[in-house]
């Protein structure tokens, strides 16, 4: 299900704002941030954290192509901007922003949140109660890593307006 099922289509020549944008993909977030409690209220452990991981990769690579960041775009911009991109997303210290998302990158965005992962996986040896607590531990801390990644994204177009104009958000998120 993407964004479309959940709003109208925006009218013909209407363009959505930076923060229209940014509300979009968090209310993109909220939805797969539940269809990731929901795999990690499973008791099956082990499973959640393979289908989290593929689904937080396709969220950020959604959100990068929302803002104009993903790699292939920042590969096609100029060496100027695409150095400007690069530095910024250093300054900020997203490691995200502007490269292809490989497994390597999740499990150091995984691996920064590593305690509370340990704590959610420790939760489900608990019937019931434990998973529903992983399933809470689990869309808490996608939906964290995905906001802040949003933040990245955010001051980053606000600090390049000259940058392209990204791929209607409309389309990115509904696919």
């Amino acid at each position: 299900m993407g964004i479309a099922a959940v709003f109208p289509r925006r009218p013909q020549g209407a363009s959505p704002a930076t923060g229209t944008r940014a509300q979009l993909c968090r209310r993109f977030v909220r939805r797969q941030a539940l269809k990731a409690a929901g795999v990690s209220a499973l008791p099956v452990a082990g499973v959640d954290l393979f289908v989290n991981g593929k689904l937080l990769a396709s969220t950020l690579e959604s959100i990068n192509l929302a803002y104009g960041l993903s790699a292939e775009q920042v590969a096609r911009l100029p060496a100027p901007q695409r150095s400007q991109v690069e530095a910024l997303a250093r300054e900020i210290g997203s490691y995200l922003v502007g490269r292809a998302l490989t497994q390597t990158l999740m499990i150091g965005a995984m691996r920064a949140i590593g305690v509370r992962l340990g704590a959610q996986q420790a939760a489900k040896l608990v019937p019931v109660a434990g998973q529903i607590a992983s399933g809470a531990i689990s869309g808490w801390l996608f939906k964290r890593l995905c906001e802040r990644h949003i933040a990245h994204c955010e001051s980053i177009a606000q600090a390049l307006p000259q940058l392209p104009a990204p791929a209607d958000t409309w389309q990115v998120l509904d696919a």
